[in-house]
């Protein structure tokens, strides 16, 4: 039996609200605009042990809310800043790249602003220090086309795939634009609400064991 609509006025930026709370609303990344950044998100969804934000493997990811009662050193309410600077430390630098990817910038997945971040105190995906995600970072891999590459300054055999999180060197534009869309407040998503990832210009490959290319997708 589904659930009753569920009212709010937490949200102070629209109006007073309702939701119906059993309907978990997709957030799709433009691949076609931010390739890189799509592809990283959608190889951490496949190869990450708990396949975070993907519809395929039912992994939903939880939205850290304005109304989270976690808070921060001080006193504060835990932000995706909090999770960020965890994660993504000020101390992180960018693996060498082509100079024609472009400046590059730290990018976690699963997403600061979900309880899965391994910066979220207390999350399942916790880490104590983002050396522990997953590194990876773009790069140009022939002479027309770009890529993720395993970055093995930590960890010198590359990825182990039981890593709780990701942490990559992507496309400075494509890391801060990629999200922009997401709306939590259009979806009146509250604290620990669910929701996937879609990343389309991926979604055709069978899975990512072996070398798949983005299609552009429309």
């Amino acid at each position: 039996m589904n659930s009753p609509p569920r009212c709010d006025d937490i949200l102070k930026s629209i109006a007073p609200g309702c939701v119906l709370p059993f309907f978990k609303p997709t957030y799709t990344v433009d691949t076609n605009l931010y390739p890189a950044a799509g592809a990283y998100y959608w190889l951490m969804q496949e190869k990450l042990p708990t396949h975070p934000g993907s519809k395929k493997w039912d992994s939903l990811l939880s939205y850290l809310g304005p109304d989270t009662p976690v808070k921060n050193a001080n006193g504060q309410p835990w932000t995706s800043a909090d999770s960020r600077g965890k994660v993504c430390p000020s101390s992180w630098t960018a693996h060498p790249a082509d100079a024609s990817v472009g400046t590059t910038s730290c990018d976690e997945y699963a997403m600061a602003s979900t309880h899965e971040s391994g910066g979220f105190p207390g999350g399942p995906n916790q880490v104590g220090d983002g050396k522990e995600c997953a590194q990876l970072f773009t790069d140009k891999i022939t002479s027309t086309d770009f890529g993720l590459l395993a970055d093995i300054r930590t960890a010198k055999n590359g990825p182990t795939w039981k890593e709780k999180c990701g942490r990559a060197a992507i496309p400075n534009t494509q890391n801060e634009t990629a999200f922009k869309k997401l709306q939590p407040t259009v979806w009146r998503l509250l604290d620990n609400d669910g929701f996937f990832v879609s990343n389309p210009g991926f979604e055709h490959c069978a899975n990512a064991t072996n070398t798949c290319a983005w299609r552009k997708v429309g």
